[in-house]
């Protein structure tokens, strides 16, 4: 077996141990070698060092053979064999609590942690994902560049805030993102049907991610543009009033198929309504 560097072989060695509940003692590490033997007076030994033909660190020696009992206590999970270990859960739900992180280690490896090392683990894993997710907003703009050079007429839209701008720094408000292949088959083959779906983002960093959705003539649906928010913006200008108020007034409700279709009717009644009621009336509808 074979690591990259030392820092990879020792991760590997604390993963074994907690894996296997062995509490596992060194006798010497440095930055070219490391050496493990068991706490007790087990048998096991574990000899690590860097590979004379190569950079990389090679397990020299390897001895798996124990003959003491699984350990409640394992000196081997330190803070950052914790940080690795629920760096997901953590960005998935930063409000994951320290005895949640307790309960878990308990119930799926027999392991009794202290709640100061707990901590420690969790800072470390929060602190990593915050710089993970810094650079990968730094990689915003130059993604959005690839985009428009490799794909000929797709929209790409990224805003930062005007207020932290003000202040000498860029923070990240919207991205809007509308390939051009989409669109040129939306006109081409969907339906003249546009819906919107969203949904919530969890995580470190809230928002919502919007999407546009088309239909075709066998009732699949396919994204056409999405776009990420901090949160829904309201309607409030005159023209997007004005706009509210026709689509609420081109609605058509009903509980029976007989009054919806009366209801669709009725929007002959309404400018350009004559085009959607004709078109809403051409298929049955569905529940």
């Amino acid at each position: 077996m074979t690591f990259k560097d030392i820092k990879e072989a020792r991760r590997a060695v604390n993963f074994y141990a907690l894996a296997n509940r062995r509490g596992l003692q060194v006798i010497k590490t440095d930055s070219t070698r490391a050496s493990y033997k068991c706490a007790t007076d087990c048998p096991f030994r574990c000899y690590i060092s860097q590979d004379g033909n190569s950079d990389s660190y090679q397990m020299k020696t390897w001895k798996d053979v124990y003959t003491c009992h699984h350990c409640f206590k394992n000196p081997r999970v330190d803070q950052n064999t914790l940080a690795h270990l629920f760096k997901r859960k953590v960005s998935y739900n930063p409000q994951y609590s320290l005895k949640e992180m307790k309960d878990d280690l308990e119930t799926g490896f027999e392991l009794n942690v202290s709640m100061s090392k707990l901590k420690r683990g969790k800072n470390l894993a929060l602190k990593k994902l915050e710089g993970s997710f810094v650079d990968d907003y730094k990689k915003l703009e130059a993604y959005g560049q690839e985009l428009r050079q490799s794909n000929p007429g797709t929209d790409v839209v990224i805003n930062i805030s005007k207020d932290v701008l003000e202040e000498g720094k860029r923070k990240f408000l919207r991205m809007y993102i509308c390939f051009n292949a989409l669109k040129m088959d939306w006109k081409d083959g969907l339906r003249l049907f546009i819906g919107l779906d969203g949904t919530f983002l969890m995580g470190r960093y809230k928002g919502q991610l919007l999407v546009a959705i088309g239909q075709d003539n066998m009732n699949h649906f396919y994204p056409l543009a999405w776009v990420v928010v901090d949160k829904m913006l309201e309607l409030e200008d005159d023209m997007q009033k004005g706009l509210l108020d026709d689509v609420r007034n081109w609605s058509a409700w009903s509980t029976y198929e007989e009054d919806f279709k009366d209801q669709l009717k009725k929007l002959d009644e309404i400018s350009y309504g004559t085009v959607a009621a004709k078109y809403l009336l051409h298929y049955p509808p569905q529940a």
